[in-house]
């Protein structure tokens, strides 16, 4: 074990591959570091075209009191005039119905 080369044995099994092979073990390994380059190089131009805000406006907030209750809260004009959430089937609507009756 004191006389293995690691380069000698690369260099012996590449020397033993078909021409095929050859090819490929010289194209591959370029086009993948360029395919790399390409692919960060492109995600870092895109990242700086971004705009790092967000566009549009705030319509709810939600916030959670010290009793552990959450209250959501409608932003933007005429809050008061519509509701802030429509339930089609508010929960317990059967309940109050037959408590009516």
């Amino acid at each position: 074990m004191d006389n293995y080369n690691f380069w000698q044995d690369l260099f012996d099994t590449y020397q033993s591959l078909s021409d095929w092979l050859k090819i490929l073990w010289l194209i591959v390994p370029p086009a993948f570091m360029l395919g790399l380059v390409a692919l960060t190089l492109r995600f870092r131009i895109e990242s700086k075209k971004v705009e790092r805000r967000l566009d549009g406006e705030l319509v709810y907030s939600i916030h959670r009191d010290a009793d552990n209750r959450v209250h959501i809260l409608r932003h933007g004009p005429g809050a008061e005039e519509s509701p802030a959430l429509l339930l089609l089937n508010p929960a317990g609507a059967e309940k109050a119905k037959d408590f009516n009756r």
